[in-house]
């Protein structure tokens, strides 16, 4: 008999071994998986395509905190595209389940879901993304925390935020969209966003900005009120 491929979430696992030391972090490339969602089988990196992404975990399925997440995702989606950030979600459940939570989802919340639901059943990628205790033995979807992260990868795979929220409080994705609007300036300008920094407000020049470069750099002008804390306004940005 011909040996049988490696299930989904077999692949994942075996990626894991790469993911075993230090938690992620900031920088780390993000971990590439391979499996079944309801709108069928995906592998992470294949379908990045050199843009932003999101990805949000959920622990189970059926439960209220997430269904009103779930749906603020989907009613956002229109600002998520708008900067060219690709949707996905996941959790343990199965991709039955799956199928009949997001009904349930598209009715309690009014609303679409379109992006995929990872169906991560043995709780593979979950591990390999740290949301099982270490040490787990056996099917790791049993281990699962109780908690959700948010994470946002940038065009080369990397991640670039990473945030960890308990399943009782309702994820805000106003705050993330803010999140992506400051990952995005950064990373094609030499700025930095101070804090509680909306769309429009003046930004801080990058300390490792000489002041001749800066002067140069930034057609608008700055201010230094410090060496270290220069002032100048939001560089003109296009979205998209």
């Amino acid at each position: 008999n011909l040996p049988h491929p490696p299930s989904p979430q077999t692949m994942a696992s075996e990626e894991e071994d790469l993911y075993t030391g230090a938690p992620l972090q900031v920088g780390d490339e993000a971990p590439n998986f391979t499996c079944d969602s309801h709108l069928g089988m995906i592998t992470l990196h294949e379908v990045l395509d050199g843009q932003f992404s999101m990805l949000v975990t959920f622990p189970h399925d059926f439960e209220a905190v997430a269904t009103t997440e779930l749906g603020a995702i989907a009613k956002l989606q229109e600002e998520f595209e708008a900067r060219n950030v690709k949707l996905f979600a996941l959790s343990v459940d199965t991709k039955g389940n799956h199928r009949r939570w997001i009904d349930e989802v598209e009715e309690l919340q009014d609303c679409k879901i379109t992006f995929p639901l990872f169906a991560d059943v043995d709780g593979a990628v979950s591990k390999v993304y740290g949301l099982v205790r270490p040490g787990t033995v056996g099917n790791a979807a049993k281990s699962v925390i109780n908690a959700g992260l948010i994470v946002l990868i940038d065009l080369d795979k990397r991640i670039r935020f990473i945030s960890q929220y308990p399943s009782t409080t309702g994820r805000n994705f106003y705050e993330v969209l803010r999140v992506i609007d400051t990952l995005q300036l950064t990373l094609f300008h030499s700025v930095a966003t101070p804090a509680n920094w909306m769309q429009g407000e003046d930004v801080f020049v990058r300390n490792d900005i000489s002041a001749t470069a800066a002067g140069a750099m930034f057609p608008k002008g700055f201010v230094a009120i410090k060496e270290w804390f220069r002032i100048t306004p939001q560089p003109d940005t296009k979205q998209g």
